[in-house]
């Protein structure tokens, strides 16, 4: 996934239910963990989402999935 693909959350949070729709806005690699693993993380912006209520969102790229 990169940065401007629109997103599918699969997995609900506080605030977020499953389903929801975004756009990845920023894309980073974490730091590797004690078993030498190292993750994507997205920056996602929720559609319909004001920034007083959160605004952007990071998700695990496991925990999205492309629209198409």
């Amino acid at each position: 996934m990169n940065i401007g693909d629109l997103v599918k959350v699969t997995r609900a949070s506080i605030g977020v239910p499953k389903g929801s729709i975004g756009l990845i806005v920023d894309t980073r690699i974490s730091k590797t963990n004690a078993i030498g693993a190292s993750y994507f993380i997205h920056e996602v912006q929720m559609c319909g989402m004001p920034k007083r209520q959160g605004g952007n969102r990071q998700y695990l790229e496991r925990d999205l999935e492309p629209v198409k």
